[in-house]
């Protein structure tokens, strides 16, 4: 009996749950604690402190017209949703650090939220979306969005940016999605490393997508993580001033797509050791990079097991790089790099450094090098023998500029007996060795959209049809076809990534 009192105590003890609600944040509203914010007669007129005021739950915050200046952090709790006006010229919602928000100690550290102008800690089921964020670009706040240990995020319809350090972070989070948004300037200063605009660690079955990640100020990433699972970034045009495109390096990967992005910068995915095997996670590959179209010559950096590079065009608009690079560390791969169309290629198409790399597939690319001066070396740039083993390169069509051969690989330190070639069209190259092809060119259709249907056979007589080796990807015939495309395959190039920029 005693008990059951103390039960119907503690229940009665206990405040009614508060059902979803609708608040209101707008200029002609007051910061007094006489006003509930559930009218818009009683609205409020910071969202910070709205933030403050509303209880955990199923609540939306409804942000007016024009810009909302904070003064301090905007500390949101789980199930509350934000949503503006928009962000154009004349219908936008505009949430800034005023001139006296607290700047951070700190600008540059990953330990915590200090300095960031939205905090999300532990929350879940929480909706940002139609707004502006932002700090002035003469007093630049640390950063614009902070989340940790957090999930089921839905970032929409944003634009973000002039922040000193990244204007979205987001470390230990599940279930995240950033869409249609626009990252800009928003990782403008380095102190130890640069940092990305957008910044991500431990990040988990989460997607970034048809977002526009702009730099024209600082050295900053565009996006930076570590210790993805399950994670698809696509269909982004990411345009930066300095550093890569896309990092995320040295942890171990699980599951990570990049596909259908513009990218002008290098994607840096290297790790010195093996990562640890992604099928332990039930993925078939640590990073799948496929459908992209990237103009850095410097293209990836790895080395990364379980990698596959795929159905991307390549036309490089700068020199001084090469494709894939294998920088140190022992990788026993493997690693997959096929049905790529690469134009203007400078120093190599592959190019081993120090360390150890093997397992590497090589298969059906179309690869055009440019004449490099100075910088050309070989197609496959590997030195010593000691360094790789098992490089298995098949079905290729290699180009050289009429004004520049180039060997195939080196004939010397034992490299020539780690590389297996076979059925390769190699024009302008020297040193191919026996089971190639080099007598005419591989008459590609050449007009039409690139890199489909550019570069595909130029009609069902085109020779290079029917002259591969079965290497275990689909195709269609009896044997694969040379290069990247088949005749009457249906490449799924519907849409260029460079377009999402305009």
């Amino acid at each position: 009996m005693r008990y059951l009192i103390y039960l119907l105590l503690l229940l009665t003890s206990v405040s009614p749950v508060l059902q979803a609600e609708i608040f209101y944040v707008n200029h002609e509203g007051k910061d007094d604690p006489d006003r509930d914010g559930t009218r818009v007669q009683k609205s409020w007129r910071t969202l910070a402190y709205a933030a403050e005021r509303i209880p955990a739950g199923d609540h939306l915050i409804r942000l007016g017209q024009g810009v909302f200046e904070e003064t301090k952090p905007i500390v949101v709790k789980s199930g509350i949703k934000i949503i503006g006006k928009g962000r154009g010229k004349k219908q936008f919602t505009e949430v800034r650090a005023a001139t006296t928000f607290p700047l951070s100690e700190d600008p540059c550290s990953d330990k915590d939220s200090a300095g960031f102008l939205f905090v999300f800690n532990k929350v879940a089921k929480n909706k940002i979306e139609n707004l502006i964020i932002s700090s002035p670009k003469d007093r630049r706040i640390r950063g614009g969005l902070f989340f940790t240990r957090s999930q089921k995020i839905t970032l929409k319809n944003l634009h973000v940016r002039e922040f000193r350090w990244a204007g979205i972070h987001i470390e230990y989070s599940n279930q995240v999605e950033l869409s249609e948004s626009t990252i800009e300037n928003a990782s403008t200063e380095k102190c130890r490393f640069h940092n990305g605009l957008i910044r991500t660690k431990w990040l988990k079955h989460s997607e970034i997508h048809h977002n526009k990640i702009i730099s024209t100020v600082g050295k900053g990433y565009g996006y930076k993580g570590g210790g993805h699972e399950g994670v698809r970034i696509h269909h982004n045009h990411i345009e930066v001033e300095g550093g890569f495109s896309i990092e995320s390096a040295h942890e171990n990967e699980f599951g990570v797509e990049i596909d259908h992005n513009y990218a002008n910068k290098c994607i840096s995915i290297p790790k010195g050791g093996p990562g640890a095997d992604p099928k332990t996670r039930g993925f078939k590959y640590s990073f799948w990079i496929h459908d992209n179209y990237l103009t850095d010559s410097y293209t990836i950096e790895g080395p990364r097991n379980h990698l596959r590079f795929n159905h991307n065009y390549v036309h490089i608009k700068k020199t001084n790089g090469r494709v894939y690079t294998h920088h140190g560390g022992k990788n026993h791969g493997p690693i997959w790099i096929h049905n790529n169309i690469i134009e203007n290629v400078d120093r190599a198409f592959i190019w081993m450094n120090r360390g150890l790399a093997e397992n590497i597939f090589v298969y059906n690319n179309t690869v055009f090098f440019a004449d490099a001066g100075n910088r050309s070396g070989n197609i496959l740039g590997a030195y010593s023998g000691e360094r790789l083993n098992n490089w298995v390169v098949k079905n290729n069509i290699f180009i050289c500029a009429w004004s520049q051969p180039r060997r195939f690989f080196s004939d010397k330190r034992g490299v020539d007996k780690k590389i297996v070639t076979a059925n390769n069209l190699l024009i302008n190259v020297l040193g191919v060795p026996d089971g190639n092809f080099v007598e005419k060119l591989p008459e590609l259709k050449r007009e039409g959209r690139k890199p489909w249907p550019f570069y595909q056979p130029k009609s069902k007589e085109s020779w290079i049809i029917e002259k591969g080796v079965d290497v275990g990807l689909p195709f269609s015939g009896k044997v694969p076809t040379l290069g990247a495309y088949t005749w009457n395959e249906t490449r799924p190039w519907t849409e260029i990534p460079e377009l999402l920029k305009k």
